[in-house]
């Protein structure tokens, strides 16, 4: 009785009501197990409020795919500080977003007793500040690092260097779709300590034992922070490109 009640007070009476109908066009035994299934993955998450009708079929299906992820004998109930913000934010995100993926990946980490060490309440803000195509660099850069190669001229006044030419660019362009702010997103990720980019080799390149440029090796990989985020978040399998 206790659970139909919490189960009332998050989803409301009509969704109940319409679970039942929905139920009984089968048969009493098919609403039944409509109502375990829905009971526990509520169990598993701490609302404090009720979910409104235009989200909260939405909702409930998220809640059912997070708990399928895990298996039966390791679910807990979510940490409140974990489970809340996650939830009220997917209320706002359409469930094409690679962004979801990430969300109900730290909520499948927050109700498996296996893996909750790795559900850090931090992450839940990281997501909350990047992009979709930032979560697809993440994601690519759990692969191997991104290889960025490239030339520049030295003036005739071996002041400065001019003229760079790109050698070698390993980023995955065809997976990003604003790829003119890549310099940003990586510096945003930088920011926020998930990713440094290194020159890694330098060397000159000369004429007649004559300086005339340089050519810079460099490489783009996550941080250790960011390699946790990325265990924590990231589907392992990547992001289906709709």
């Amino acid at each position: 009785m206790a659970d139909l009640e919490k189960l009332g007070n998050i989803l409301g009476a009509e969704t109940i009501k319409r679970i039942y109908e929905d139920g009984f066009s089968g048969s009493v035994q098919e609403a039944g197990k409509m109502l375990t299934d829905l009971m526990k993955s509520l169990r598993l998450f701490t609302l404090p409020f009720q979910l409104s009708a235009n989200y909260q079929d939405r909702i409930t299906k998220y809640f059912e795919k997070v708990r399928a992820s895990v298996p039966e004998a390791n679910q807990i109930q979510a940490p409140a500080s974990i489970s809340g913000p996650i939830i009220e934010r997917l209320k706002y995100l359409e469930e094409n977003n690679y962004l979801t993926d990430l969300y109900l990946n730290l909520l499948s980490r927050a109700i498996d007793k296996e893996r909750i060490n790795d559900a850090h309440p931090a992450f839940f803000h990281i997501i909350d500040q990047l992009s979709p195509d930032e979560a697809m660099l993440l994601y690519a850069l759990s692969k191997d690092c991104i290889y960025y190669d490239y030339t520049m001229d030295l003036r005739e006044d071996g002041k400065r260097f001019i003229n760079t030419i790109v050698k070698k660019d390993t980023t995955p362009k065809e997976k990003i779709v604003f790829l003119e702010n890549f310099n940003m997103y990586i510096e945003h990720m930088k920011s926020l300590n998930l990713v440094f980019w290194q020159k890694t080799h330098e060397e000159a390149i000369r004429v007649e034992k004559k300086q005339t440029g340089t050519y810079i090796h460099t490489q783009i990989e996550l941080t250790e922070f960011g390699s946790w985020f990325v265990k924590a978040c990231i589907p392992e399998n990547g992001f289906i490109i709709s």
